[in-house]
């Protein structure tokens, strides 16, 4: 009875009437908007594609500027040493993981694919034969129509090599974006200060509110972003170390996909967790439990430990509200609104709490 009244009071603590009103109301809103998304959505990608390298490249400025101004005051290196450090640092990183774990990757893929295959298929015949009355025709229905999605998605890999002239434009142009977004960025690392002082010039004129709204969402926001990234890398460590202890042999894919899953909270990391297992399933069954057992473990130890010490306890989000912010952000923007629903939740949050506190 302890356990359910826990359960209980969990709920009741995360999820009230009050909030499911304003998220109810919220999404009458979202689905007006999305109505008319012919007019808005058109505008968005012909102005996304014009902004996006200037925008990707104040992302990554605002990103590494903490660290910068740090070593510039704390140790006094000069940021004309730690901005063209750092980049070229990136650069390296990034042609090593292009020209070795990308290729790694693609090679093995296909046999990735397969194996979730295989594991969908062993779960469906395991429920099949300790079930009595045999599977509904629903979950057959639904099994089949995973399967083909995976059979169709692995019978694309072999055509990937006939569409290389088209694939060679495409990587021109996200080459081209790459440079003019790293570019960018390196302008406004050492611009950063006449950058910041225009905002705050600009909020001036729009009052004192809006000066602290800015200063409240850029620590908001700043410290969300940064421990974010300190967990992807916490994470992946973790996950692989346990996939390749555990003897699995895409175990640097599937970590990798489980700590890229925190940009999504819940939904990501589930799914992450949920692909290990199933690509797992054609291990021997002690190896299956030893690596249940561990993700087990893992997800408790970084839910009440590590994540509560990396992430400030301002940053904390109801599983309500993220939901919600991700399915939002999803039907605005697709992938694009999935990946910034989090950070313009949190801007959302901090503006409203800035101007309560306030009054």
């Amino acid at each position: 009875m302890k356990f359910i009244d826990q359960i209980s009071e969990k709920i009741n603590e995360d999820i009230h009437i009050q909030a499911l009103i304003k998220v109810i109301l919220v999404l009458l809103v979202i689905f007006l908007v999305r109505s008319i998304d012919v007019v808005w959505m058109g505008l968005f990608r012909k102005a996304w594609r014009i902004l996006r390298p200037f925008v990707l490249g104040f992302i990554i400025a605002y990103v590494i500027h903490p660290l910068i101004e740090m070593l510039e005051e704390k140790y006094k290196i000069s940021r004309k040493i730690t901005i063209p450090l750092f980049y070229l640092i990136l650069l390296v990183v990034l042609f090593w993981l292009a020209f070795t774990i990308v290729p790694l990757i693609y090679s093995r893929l296909s046999s990735f694919i397969t194996s979730m295959i295989s594991g969908v298929n062993s779960i469906y015949n395991s429920y099949v034969n300790l079930s009595e009355s045999g599977a509904p025709e629903w979950l057959r229905r639904l099994l089949q129509e995973i399967v083909a999605s995976l059979q169709s998605t692995r019978s694309i890999l072999p055509q990937l090599s006939t569409r290389f002239s088209s694939m060679l434009s495409d990587a021109v142009q996200v080459f081209t974006i790459f440079v003019i977004t790293i570019i960018v960025s390196i302008y406004m690392c050492f611009s950063w200060k006449n950058i910041e002082a225009a905002i705050y010039n600009f909020a001036k004129r729009l009052g004192s509110r809006a000066i602290r709204n800015i200063k409240a969402v850029d620590v908001e926001i700043g410290t969300y972003v940064r421990s974010l990234l300190v967990l992807i890398v916490i994470k992946f460590l973790e996950y692989a170390l346990m996939y390749y202890l555990v003897g699995h042999k895409d175990w640097l894919l599937v970590s990798l996909l489980t700590a890229l899953g925190l940009i999504v909270p819940y939904i990501g990391p589930m799914i992450g967790n949920t692909v290990g297992i199933l690509t797992a399933l054609t291990m021997p069954q002690r190896n299956v439990i030893i690596l249940l057992v561990c993700i087990v473990v893992l997800s408790q130890l970084d839910a009440y430990i590590i994540e509560p010490l990396v992430h400030s306890r301002n940053v904390k989000i109801s599983p309500l509200w993220a939901l919600f912010s991700i399915y939002a952000g999803g039907i605005l923007a697709g992938g694009l609104g999935v990946m910034v629903a989090i950070p313009a939740y949190l801007a959302v949050r901090t503006i409203i709490r800035t101007n309560t506190t306030q009054v």
